[in-house]
């Protein structure tokens, strides 16, 4: 049998102290390394441009969000190459090696704290696939760790947009949950509900978002937008992202 999670269902209070850790983990926009199946269609310069342009959104977003904000990012050594400087209060953090699960597991296991008697850490990893996520739809997944010790936050293609863990966690944990998931694949997501379910985690989910990985993928990004079925309209952050994004395909 497993071991049971390191943890105690958070109370309000709890939850109010806990340090909140955000992660935004992406490759250094670099042609022909990111996004590669819209460039595929549109070109691989522009696709390196609306990553970067997706990242901007994010960084801004949720520039104040939580007590550590970490870029989590690969080749470390290529931040220092681009042409606008880092994100200001965001941290640099290598991936390291390895494969997805490999590089996500160095990222919790070092932010979350290994002693009961340490404070409680929420934190809470994401891809740049999702560039309308606001702070306040992160506020939710953080507030979905007063009932849960791991928030998922599915795609509409079989993976994950967003995974957190509440901790200290027992180690074991840490090492298991990431293990034999096929990644790049529809399964993504189940088997990893079903390998949290076998570790006794509660798990939270959020609503499901589609990632933005292909022309079709961007151009339904750009129809929610700018024709939006409420009558609030976009916010202006996101009619500013689908002018920059009309900008780059026209370029």
């Amino acid at each position: 049998m497993p071991p049971p999670p390191m943890t105690s269902n958070p109370s309000q209070e709890a939850r109010s102290q806990a340090v909140r850790k955000l992660g935004v983990m992406a490759k250094v926009a670099a042609q022909g390394k990111v996004k590669t199946r819209l460039g595929a269609t549109i070109g691989f310069d522009r696709a390196a441009r609306i990553h970067q342009r997706f990242l901007d959104q994010l960084f801004h977003e949720l520039r104040d969000w939580g007590n550590e904000r970490h870029w989590v990012v690969t080749p470390l050594e290529s931040v220092s190459h681009l042409p606008q400087p880092p994100p200001a209060k965001w941290q640099l953090i290598d991936q390291g090696t390895g494969d997805l699960g490999d590089r996500m597991r160095r990222w919790f296991a070092n932010q979350l704290p290994d002693r009961p008697a340490l404070p409680r850490t929420h934190a809470i990893l994401m891809g740049a696939d999702c560039p309308l996520l606001t702070s306040e739809e992160i506020d939710e997944a953080d507030r979905l760790f007063r009932e849960n010790e791991l928030v998922l936050g599915p795609a509409a293609d079989g993976g994950y947009y967003l995974i957190g863990l509440s901790g200290p966690l027992a180690q074991p944990i840490l090492d298991s949950l990431w293990n034999d998931i096929p990644w790049s694949t529809g399964e993504v997501f189940e088997r990893t509900v079903a390998a949290a379910e076998s570790l006794g985690l509660r798990i939270g989910r959020l609503p499901v978002r589609s990632d933005i990985d292909t022309e079709e993928d961007l151009t339904a990004l750009l129809h929610q937008i700018e024709h939006p079925t409420d009558n609030a309209g976009a916010p202006i952050a996101h009619t500013e992202l689908a002018r920059d994004l009309r900008r780059i395909l026209s370029s």
